[in-house]
């Protein structure tokens, strides 16, 4: 009887493992604990209060506390371009923490440009006053080195004051964040709408708008944009968008669908696991109740005779 419950056990516990285990999932470029898309959204005023300072012997500490305050990033790079520039990083800190840099370099984590999202480095510098710093966790952005994002259709109702339309977007973990700007008389005016789920969008005017005289452009804010798009009529205007781009945007929702498929995965084998648990103290369970039957007909068996 015991051999029969171990041996059910195993198989149980070997059954996701039988399942799943050809399936496998492929890693990142980067270290999940450095992606910091997922957790800081939109851009603040850049000042040095939120910056922690320590200081061990001659040498200074300094952290960015992501966990305290939406991303902030100190500099940016282009999607496959070089990774050892230090002119963002070199005035961002000035501005930040009014420290003048003789000289800089990577001391973890070096920039990396082959995927677009924010990231985090660490950086040793000297100051011109020959102070050593260490700068940890400093957010760098690594937008793309071309559109990402294209607008299928725009249409312009002059008589209901609304610009509305239709963008293509890679998936994000951010929201598509759609910019009307007016540059008529000389005269600058924003305004700023969300793009859907579905890449729809639609903006009421704040205030006259003009033809030729008005453009759109669309971003999430973590690399991902698209080129202005003028609003040169009132007609409903369609845009092609490369077929190149449509099977890399329609890529990029595939990950995103398998994603829940995943998890609901992963609690089928809990709950496989928890069964399994549950079937054990079953077993042993009847058992016990066998073993105690038995016991008690040999005491009955002994008390006859």
């Amino acid at each position: 009887m015991k051999k029969l419950i171990w041996l059910m056990g195993l198989l149980f516990l070997c059954s996701p493992i039988i399942c799943y285990g050809e399936e496998t999932m492929g890693e990142s470029n980067f270290d999940a604990a450095n992606d910091l898309t997922s957790r800081y959204a939109r851009k603040e005023i850049l000042d040095g209060k939120t910056t922690s300072l320590e200081k061990k012997k001659d040498e200074v500490y300094l952290t960015f506390p992501f966990d305290k305050r939406p991303y902030m990033s100190f500099s940016g790079f282009v999607l496959n371009g070089p990774t050892n520039v230090y002119s963002g990083f070199i005035e961002t800190i000035f501005y930040r923490d009014k420290i003048k840099i003789k000289d800089m370099y990577y001391e973890k984590n070096p920039v990396k440009t082959d995927k677009i999202g924010i990231y985090s480095t660490d950086l040793c510098f000297i100051s011109e006053e020959d102070v050593v710093y260490h700068y940890k966790n400093i957010p760098y952005l690594v937008s793309s080195d071309k559109p990402t994002i294209f607008f299928s259709k725009v249409h312009y109702n002059k008589e209901n004051e609304t610009v509305s339309g239709e963008i293509k977007m890679p998936s994000s973990k951010n929201t598509y964040q759609i910019e009307l700007f007016y540059t008529d008389n000389d005269d600058y005016h924003y305004q700023e709408g969300v793009a859907d789920k579905s890449g729809q969008f639609n903006i009421e005017l704040s205030r006259e708008g003009l033809e030729g005289k008005m453009y759109l452009r669309a971003s999430d804010g973590l690399g991902n944009y698209a080129d202005a798009c003028d609003i040169i009529d009132q007609k409903s205007t369609t845009y092609s968008v490369p077929t190149e781009a449509l099977e890399t945007i329609k890529k990029s929702h595939k990950v995103v669908k398998d994603a829940p498929k995943q998890t609901s995965r992963f609690v089928i084998i809990l709950a496989l696991i928890f069964g399994i648990f549950i079937l054990i103290l079953v077993l042993l369970r009847v058992r016990v109740i066998i073993k105690r039957h038995k016991r008690d007909k040999k005491i009955k068996n002994a008390e006859n005779n």
